[in-house]
């Protein structure tokens, strides 16, 4: 099945039902909503027009923009030419934007007005390949205006074929070690992905949904196909709480999704308390790993039918899934909050040491992947060994208790080595979370002259608590081993805290980069305790 034709099935099924509705309030005011039937024709007027610049099947095309239609269109549009998006951070400059362009190879780029003016006008001589540049808003002189495009374009469907190996999209990963890497999507992963999201998650065609994902992402685009592609209604909103909290009310919401540090800025916002969320049948938490504290308070808000999944850029979003009636907030099941489930349907897991050797129950190693909706392998990058023998190798130091649930204990590359011993931050974390004051936490390892790295943790506290360095560090020693406490505590305002998608997830290699920089020029404000 073809992303496109899937659109077309739910504009013949639905034709005045709501597809798509945009709340990021830029550029798109006054038509900030699609029908079926009127998004299948907007796609099919966009799909011509970018055909007729000369751009075909197979080429790439960059979006950087801030608003939802703005993306979702361009996605739909493209996918139905056969060409392929490729999402950029609207917070990228110069040197990040110029990188991704030109690994890519895209042929035209879409952004807005003011990025473009702001950003991309300085840079067209860096990037050759980009033979039309189209901006959202503002007609500017030496690109075309993507509303001219959208809506001067033919209705009919394009004369292109697609086919379901054809990319449809190239989406970047966050580069946690390193520059970032293209992850090349096909129509059959997309829609075979939104197939079992349909299954596992239970969308339908009267969902309504809430998507709070940055648009640039794999979560953002993957998740505004699945709602396609399924007919549900999708509704687009920037990651900030008191607009989440009234839309929920508002509008009904039934379906929707938090990283753990937007679960947080919602359920400890004032406005929580007096919020409906009674519409809701089922939420899910994604980008991070979420603490048990942390997913309790949430479930005491927004209800228990909550889902646990685990799924990335390679996978198309999913892998494993862990569903309500699997867990607890109490009594049995209630060792599993943290867990993210088993293999979902259409792919297969396994759990591998470090010489490639499967590990059974009780054990612990990396997590593994394999499945239809998994891409083949990065972008221009050969050499990347993540791919192997038909699995994605996904650098998750996984544990697997007794009936095959899994938990994510860290990052392979974020683990703290102090004074020889593995200090995994997710624990610390999970810990530190637990404390009545905490509001969100990221722990790092910091260079320490005597432990080689110490355990650090960066605290932002909820309104009107307070709590010291010494309290967190002696909270922490009477709840796990000593050698896994914080030596040291930062207490910073919630501001302060990197984080991607205006708020969505914590940055944690940018927070560590910025004590470790502080440590090469000799700040000891950065220093264990």
């Amino acid at each position: 099945m073809l992303i496109g034709q899937a659109l077309k099935r739910c504009a013949v099924n639905y034709p005045n039902k709501l597809a798509i509705r945009d709340e990021y309030g830029k550029y798109f005011q006054g038509a900030n909503s699609y029908t079926f039937g009127q998004l299948d024709l907007a796609v099919n007027r966009l799909a011509n027009s970018l055909l007729a610049l000369g751009l075909r099947r197979g080429d790439r095309v960059m979006v950087q923009t801030g608003t939802g239609l703005g993306h979702a269109l361009s996605l739909l549009a493209l996918t139905r030419a056969g060409m392929a998006i490729a999402p950029l951070d609207r917070t990228y400059m110069g040197p990040e934007i110029v990188y991704q362009v030109n690994d890519s190879g895209a042929k035209a780029f879409i952004a807005d007005a003011d990025i473009y003016q702001e950003k991309l006008a300085s840079l067209r001589k860096e990037l050759p390949q980009v033979e039309s540049f189209i901006t959202i808003g503002q007609s500017l002189q030496g690109c075309h205006r993507f509303e001219d495009l959208l809506r001067d374009g033919s209705e009919d469907d394009p004369e292109m074929a697609v086919t379901e190996s054809d990319i449809a999209t190239l989406i970047y990963t966050s580069g946690t070690t390193g520059r970032p890497k293209g992850v090349p999507l096909t129509h059959r992963n997309w829609t075979f992905s939104a197939c079992m999201w349909a299954a596992e998650l239970g969308i339908h065609p009267y969902t309504r949904w809430l998507l709070l994902l940055p648009m640039h992402t794999s979560g953002g685009t993957g998740l505004t196909l699945a709602s396609v592609i399924r007919g549900c209604s999708l509704i687009i909103c920037p990651p900030a709480a008191e607009r989440i909290l009234t839309l929920i009310s508002q509008e009904r919401i039934t379906f929707t999704q938090f990283s753990p540090t937007l679960l947080a800025n919602v359920i400890h916002h004032p406005k929580a308390a007096e919020t409906d969320f009674s519409s809701l049948e089922h939420w899910f938490t994604s980008a991070a790993p979420i603490s048990a504290s942390l997913l309790a308070e949430g479930a005491k808000h927004l209800g228990e039918k909550f889902i646990q999944l685990y799924g990335t850029t390679e996978t198309a979003l999913l892998g494993t899934v862990l569903r309500p009636q699997e867990v607890a907030l109490e009594g049995e099941g209630a060792e599993r909050l943290t867990s993210i489930g088993r293999a979902c349907l259409g792919y297969r897991t396994k759990v591998v040491d470090v010489l490639g050797n499967g590990v059974g129950p009780g054990g612990e190693g990396e997590l593994a992947i394999s499945g239809e909706a998994v891409a083949a392998g990065y972008w221009n990058k050969p050499e990347a060994d993540d791919f192997r023998d038909g699995w994605w190798h996904s650098g998750d130091v996984v544990r697997i208790d007794e009936q095959g649930f899994y938990y994510v204990i860290d990052r392979k590359k974020d683990m703290v080595v102090t004074g020889g011993l593995n200090v995994y931050p997710r624990e610390v974390e999970d810990v530190v979370a637990s404390h009545p004051a905490v509001h969100l936490v990221c722990v790092i390892g910091v260079p320490d002259e005597k432990w080689g790295e110490a355990v650090k943790a960066v605290i932002a506290l909820k309104d009107g608590c307070q709590a010291t360095e010494e309290e967190i560090i002696e909270f922490c020693k009477e709840r796990m081993a000593s050698y896994k406490k914080p030596k040291s505590v930062d207490f910073i305002e919630a501001s302060q805290m990197p984080t991607s998608g205006g708020g969505y997830k914590i940055l944690r290699r940018v927070l560590r980069d910025r004590y470790r920089q502080d440590a090469a020029k000799g700040d000891k404000s950065w220093g264990a305790v």
